[in-house]
């Protein structure tokens, strides 16, 4: 595999879903900006470590819960210490604090992108500090006492009890992308609050097994309140989300005591919560192929919702396409209204001419030929005084580029109008207005048609001098065809003129009937020549339309489509990473499927 093309994936999807997510925040839609982090989170913090060959130890058990619910004094069960500041102040933590006792360089946290945005304190500070960081605090675990901390790294969280807290939000679930194991605690006073439930939810979603732990209840009732938390959170989550959660524990009102020494006071609770995490870790590289491939899933299935936080955006630039397309019809059809449904194309005529010649006789039948062309002067000339007589003058026709320039300009000019109308609806509209107000936009539209019109011309002056000659280029470089074709009409002239002259027997008549006979038989070659030529005319009629939508109105409504989504516009990130993050996800489940760097035997535990 190669890793930095993985890793440059892993950075991309997570560059994108950023850029989502401070889109959706400026929204001032906080839960699906939150989703969006967690989509990040789960790329950069546990999907491209692994795929970039990092070790499966140390695993990652993330603590969180709502405002007070006792997070603190959970993490300090987990890590056998004090050194998580338990406080009843509500969001006294605020800050992601891991707790190892791995000794030596942490190598878990070298990873390019690690925990996003978050920055590594290279000293203590308190849980109170109110930053984008993380820490790190060292534990040594007490001799012969049961530890996770060997293989586990014990994360303490921000609260989770408001969606007006972005900066705690994103910190929390920036670690909880990284877990193996999420521990959600929640009081008995508030273990059913709105937004600590929602975010159970989405990290259930996650595909991360959870371990609930309620708290702060006397004892008597802990059975109860534990069933009625599986009734009413876990039972009432949607799409049976309920049945991640693997277990569900009691931790009573801890004393003072307890609380400062639970490995000793508080074993009665901590050792179930131990041997849970410890079973769900075992063995590790199980358990972080679980992690992998929960977080994989979790972006294929939400590729198209993580989307959504864009959906006013989608929505007013599809608009402004289907604006744009049906002017780009109206254009084309104006053209061919005013302009090609009256185009006489006279290099045909020209052509019919060439076509007539040509299947004249050559060599001594030219002698023949020209007899013929004598014989039937009289009504030939009679003909064309007659066809002058009663045909109209010919309509002058509009030249073709003040029509395309007058069909431009009622385009734009509907353009304009519904981008004004509808300036307030959308950021996208109102950029739109701006350009046509001041930005050039209808300059730049004026350039854009004059380089394609100078290529629709030039391509379109080859098809029809290309369509003409072929009309009897095709006959001349057939001799069979061609010469079949003059002995048919030399055929003809002779059997009609002779028929005549059978007929009625040689008289003073035959100065009349003869060249008669001889210009009817010519005008149903010339008649047949005509519908050759007329179909050609057509058919050319036809790809000129065609030629037309392909070299000029279709870049025109390409570039149109596309302007509020270039020239460094503020929709133009977003419509790169809207583009790139489907195909992005898809490549990287399939990496993460095909990855088996975390199939090995599991190694003893010690």
């Amino acid at each position: 595999m190669d890793t930095l093309s993985t890793r440059a994936l892993v950075s991309q999807l997570a560059d994108d879903l950023g850029y989502l997510e401070q889109h959706a925040t400026q929204s001032g839609d906080v839960p699906a900006a939150a989703r969006v982090r967690l989509a990040a989170a789960l790329a950069r913090n546990a999907i491209g470590p692994t795929l970039d060959g990092q070790e499966p130890t140390p695993l990652h058990v993330v603590v969180v819960g709502g405002a007070g619910a006792g997070k603190s004094t959970v993490s300090n069960m987990l890590s056998g210490s004090t050194a998580s500041e338990a406080n009843p102040q509500a969001g006294f933590t605020r800050h992601p604090i891991a707790f190892t006792a791995i000794p030596g360089t942490l190598v878990w946290a070298n990873h390019l992108g690690f925990l996003g945005p978050l920055v590594r304190l290279p000293q203590p500070a308190p849980s109170s500090l109110d930053q984008d960081v993380y820490q790190v605090r060292r534990i040594s675990p007490e001799p012969d006492t049961f530890t996770l901390l060997t293989e586990w790294i014990v994360w303490d969280c921000p609260d989770m009890t408001t969606w007006a807290a972005q900066a705690y939000t994103s910190r929390l679930i920036e670690a909880a992308g990284l877990a193996d194991v999420i521990v959600y605690v929640a009081s008995d006073e508030r273990y059913n609050d709105e937004i600590p439930t929602q975010f159970l939810k989405m990290l259930l979603q996650s595909g991360k097994p959870v371990i609930c732990v309620l708290v702060k209840m006397r004892e008597e009732i802990a059975e109860q309140l534990v069933a009625h938390f599986r009734t009413a959170v876990l039972d009432a989550l949607p799409d049976g989300l309920g049945r991640g959660v693997v277990s569900v524990l009691a931790i009573p009102f801890l004393t003072p005591e307890q609380r400062n020494d639970p490995v000793r006071g508080a074993a009665k609770y901590r050792i179930p919560l131990l041997n849970q995490v410890a079973v769900l870790g075992h063995p590790t590289n199980v358990a972080r192929r679980r992690t992998v491939l929960g977080a994989a899933e979790y972006l294929k299935r939400n590729a198209a919702s993580l989307l959504d936080v864009a959906r006013a955006d989608v929505l007013a630039l599809e608009a402004w396409q289907q604006l744009v397309r049906r002017g780009q019809d109206e254009f084309d059809a104006r053209y061919t209204r005013e302009y090609l449904s009256s185009e006489k194309y006279r290099g045909f005529d020209e052509a019919l001419v060439r076509l007539m010649t040509l299947l004249e006789l050559p060599g001594i039948g030219q002698v023949l030929s020209g007899a013929l062309y004598v014989v039937r002067t009289p009504f030939r000339l009679l003909g064309n005084w007659i066809s002058q007589a009663i045909s109209r003058p010919e309509t002058p026709t509009r030249p073709e580029e003040p029509i395309l320039r007058d069909s431009l300009a009622a385009w734009s000019a509907e353009l304009r109008k519904e981008a004004l109308r509808r300036g307030g609806e959308h950021p996208l509209w109102s950029h739109l207005s701006q350009g046509f107000q001041g930005r050039g936009l209808d300059s730049q539209l004026e350039q854009r048609f004059a380089a394609a019109y100078r290529d629709y011309q030039a391509n379109l002056a080859l098809e029809v001098d290309r369509t003409a000659r072929n009309i009897y280029e095709k006959l001349e470089q057939n001799p069979i065809a061609l010469n079949s074709l003059r002995a048919t009409k030399f055929a003809l002239d002779a059997a009609a003129i002779g028929g005549t002259i059978m007929a009625g027997g040689l008289n003073y008549w035959d100065i009349v009937l003869v060249p008669l006979v001889a210009t009817l038989t010519h005008k149903l070659v010339e008649f047949l020549g005509q519908q050759v030529v007329d179909s050609e005319r057509e058919a050319t009629r036809h790809r000129q339309a065609g030629i037309l939508r392909q070299h000029l109105s279709q870049p025109l409504a390409d570039w149109l489509a596309a302007w509020p989504t270039s020239g460094g516009s503020p929709f133009e990130r977003l419509q790169r990473a809207l583009t790139r993050i489907p195909g992005t996800i898809e490549q990287l489940e399939q990496r993460v499927r095909a990855d088996r760097s975390l199939d090995q035997a599991p190694q003893p535990r010690t």
